[in-house]
């Protein structure tokens, strides 16, 4: 459902943004403790019927309607409420961010 990756997405970006210094990583576990309560999902592998590999996966983000001249584009946080757009994510992160948080 869309909720539902709209609430993946949302830790995702969360944990994302943690890893790349932007903020810290006790926000990224303060939103993934909220979604959880209110019982949504929180991680890749609560998908149902499985994600294809990391390679695979970011070939589909840069299908995406956000990527401009192929500079990926992420809505990012500096912690819970302040989100910001980034653009030219580089790739290389993206998809080691990506093979980590396949494997749960």
């Amino acid at each position: 459902m869309h909720g539902e990756g709209v609430a993946i997405g949302m830790a995702l970006a969360h944990r994302f943004s943690a890893r790349m210094n932007l903020a810290s990583p006790d926000d990224a576990i303060r939103v993934e403790a909220h979604l959880r309560q209110v019982g949504l999902p929180t991680r890749m592998a609560d998908v149902p019927g499985g994600l294809p590999d990391a390679e695979t996966l970011l070939g589909y983000i840069g299908q995406d309607k956000k990527v401009s001249r192929g500079a990926l584009t992420f809505i990012l946080t500096r912690g819970v409420g302040q989100a910001f757009i980034a653009r030219d994510v580089p790739a290389s992160e993206v998809l080691a961010f990506l093979s980590e948080n396949l494997s749960g």
